[in-house]
């Protein structure tokens, strides 16, 4: 593996960013599985030479959560969780504007760094073997899953986000691994023939699986998205409620 390949992957690549929060202000994150699109090796060794030492400061306009069908997803499940009703997530997007430098509370990241069209393993081109240094993509993934998770997992726990949102319920055990403890199993509920897992973590923080939002069998009914919201919201007031408890030593 390339020494400049390792020092881009176990830091903040792959992340959209925002305001990754503090345990004294936490953040909700909304965490995918890697960016849209695809990269080509050109563009994966210029994202390579990039300083991504500290989160990312999110983007520039709140527009760009409107300009992509899984960002406007995103925003009508925040908006619910915000207190709102989903149909109104264009007004919540231009006010919360989740994941824009100068935003407060929202934070957007990737499992992965690199990006790809789809999942099939024939998208890894010789190229990205001499970027990277990994003869497979298998060997990229076991990479990620033996160094880049354990670092997300030390993310989590510095930052102790109130909510970590997860899409995509077949990576269900790579999100256990960067965000949740090593040998808990999460909850299981059925919602609207949709499946919701969720958990809260050793710091604190709620993990909330759910299904990607853009394909026709993941969450992509209005009005389950609302129901999801819903559910999601109750469980981090319980969580709230729990800790307000601890705190007080009741």
């Amino acid at each position: 593996m390339s020494r400049e390949f390792e020092n881009w992957g176990l830091r903040y690549s792959g992340c959209d960013g925002g305001d990754i929060g503090s345990p004294t202000s936490p953040a909700i994150w909304v965490c995918g599985i890697e960016w849209g699109g695809g990269h080509t090796p050109e563009s994966l060794a210029s994202h390579m030479e990039e300083d991504v030492n500290h989160p990312p400061r999110g983007y520039a306009d709140w527009k760009e959560n409107l300009a992509y069908i899984f960002n406007w997803q995103i925003m009508k499940i925040l908006c619910v969780l915000d207190g709102g009703i989903m149909s109104e997530y264009k007004q919540f997007a231009e006010r919360a504007q989740p994941f824009v430098d100068g935003g407060r509370g929202y934070f957007k990241i990737n499992l992965y760094p690199i990006g790809f069209k789809d999942t099939s393993h024939i998208r890894w081109h010789d190229n990205f073997s001499t970027i990277t240094g990994f003869q497979s993509k298998a060997d990229y993934l076991a990479w990620c899953s033996a160094f880049r998770f354990p670092r997300m997992r030390k993310w989590a726990e510095q930052a102790a986000p109130k909510l970590i949102l997860c899409l995509g319920k077949t990576y269900i055990k790579e999100f256990q691994s960067a965000f949740y403890d090593e040998g808990s199993e999460l909850t299981h509920e059925v919602i609207d023939d949709r499946d919701l897992f969720w958990g809260v973590n050793s710091q604190g923080s709620l993990v909330a699986v759910i299904p990607f939002m853009v394909n026709r069998n993941g969450l992509v009914k209005n009005a389950s998205i609302q129901r999801f919201g819903e559910r999601i919201s109750q469980l981090l007031t319980s969580q709230s409620t729990r800790t307000q408890q601890s705190c007080a030593g009741v």
